[in-house]
């Protein structure tokens, strides 16, 4: 790729990658329709009988939850923020001040919030039902207290990260995470680090895909190689010699991702228009055509 003071513009949608607009999660969907199926079975023949009736309401309510996650969009389709690294990270192992475009990662979905709600609160309550009826006389519901109050725990505990994700600010609420790409280099926030690698670190852009799974598409990824001895960590360790950004688990559609990265590794002279109005409002183009492109 040459050098050339002007923008570049949102690059190819890598071969590697396979198919641009993968399917939405087909075997969730099928299980949903398996669920409701089941449920109105249980329901439309309980004649009243309490135990099939809150039993098919429960697997309604797994089915719901499956559609939901069937639902989701494969790639966020947000946009890019121009930001002050000082704002994401306190480290000062970096020029603290230059301006960066920040894709944060993608947060859930309000019906997704909702779910994880719902079940939070009904496997308490059957947790508490649960202990009443051994209580009671019956200790054989003792059994399934563990079951519940374990599933009861993990819902409430996904709940509430759900959302003081989705609520709260980046600034006082959950540590953000994402990439920010600036003239000076790129800034992986993850949860457990921070990476800093100048462009000069970095020796390849590449792209590739998440390993296959059953039951799962493979994702987009992109490879970084870099120099280890000039990429800076927070925590102080030394850094791969390949470093993977995973796309598909941020706001914006990978191919801006993968654009950003490539493009901006490829051309330095275009790096100026990193962190300027220019470059925010040609990130904002990119975003906007990406999913169509």
């Amino acid at each position: 790729m040459t050098e050339t003071s002007a923008p570049p513009s949102l690059q190819e949608w890598p071969a590697a990658w396979g198919e641009r607009r993968p399917r939405r999660n087909r075997g969730m969907l099928w299980l949903a329709i398996a669920l409701f199926a089941v449920a109105g079975a249980m329901i439309g023949f309980s004649a009243g009988a309490a135990g099939p009736l809150w039993s098919g309401a429960a697997l309604a309510l797994f089915g719901l939850t499956a559609s939901a996650v069937s639902a989701r969009r494969p790639f966020g389709q947000g946009r890019a923020r121009l930001i002050d690294t000082a704002t994401l990270t306190p480290g000062r192992s970096w020029t603290p001040d230059v301006r960066v475009h920040f894709v944060s990662e993608r947060r859930p979905g309000v019906v997704t919030l909702l779910l994880c709600v719902v079940w939070a609160l009904v496997l308490t309550a059957a947790t508490i039902v649960a202990i009443g009826i051994g209580v009671t006389g019956r200790p054989e519901a003792f059994l399934g207290v563990a079951v519940l109050a374990a599933s009861a725990a993990l819902f409430v505990y996904t709940a509430v990260r759900a959302a003081i994700t989705q609520y709260r600010a980046d600034s006082f609420g959950r540590r953000p995470i994402g990439v920010g790409v600036g003239p000076d280099g790129v800034i992986l926030i993850r949860a457990a680090e921070t990476l800093y690698l100048p462009w000069s670190a970095i020796r390849g852009v590449e792209p590739n895909v998440t390993e296959p799974r059953r039951g799962m598409d493979e994702l987009p990824l992109i490879r970084l190689r870099v120099d280890p001895a000039r990429v800076i960590v927070t925590k102080g360790s030394r850094a791969p010699a390949t470093v993977s950004v995973a796309p598909a688990m941020l706001k914006v559609h990978p191919q801006v991702v993968w654009s950003a990265l490539r493009a901006f590794f490829g051309s330095p002279s275009a790096r100026a228009i990193l962190g300027t109005a220019a470059g925010q409002r040609m990130f904002d183009e990119w975003c906007a055509s990406a999913p169509s492109a």
